[in-house]
């Protein structure tokens, strides 16, 4: 069974590269059902698509992901939100937990590669 995801970023090459990663390395267990540009965009979707997943990154404009996670969690209580941001973990991961998110990923160098292994551990850690 494939893990329904919906990717928010509001770089719209980091959510295909996102998507790309998920569905070359997830091996078959990744399958992207919708994607947003900002956090408001990111409610709608989510509400629509029920996934078991949601990537937001942070900083966004219209509404940042902060302030997303808790509208996401109240339209869809049942999806795992990551935080994928730019910010080192250090200076940003807490406000990201407080405000709901299940767990952070930084953005770097290594993500295409650490991606698919940290969301098996995550998804697997809220079971």
């Amino acid at each position: 069974m494939s893990c329904r995801v919906v990717v928010v970023d509001d770089a719209a090459d980091l959510r295909e590269m996102l998507t790309m990663v998920l569905d070359l390395r997830g091996g078959g267990d990744f399958e992207v059902v919708g994607e947003a540009g900002d956090g408001q965009q990111a409610v709608s979707v989510v509400e629509e698509t029920q996934p078991d997943l949601v990537l937001m990154d942070i900083a966004m404009p219209v509404m940042d992901g902060l302030e997303a996670v808790p509208l996401v969690r109240r339209v869809s209580p049942d999806s795992t939100v990551v935080m994928l941001s730019g910010f080192p973990a250090r200076t940003a991961e807490a406000g990201a937990l407080e405000a709901g998110a299940h767990a952070y990923l930084e953005k770097g160098g290594r993500l295409a590669a650490t991606l698919v292994p940290s969301l098996h551990d995550i998804l697997s850690s809220q079971t």
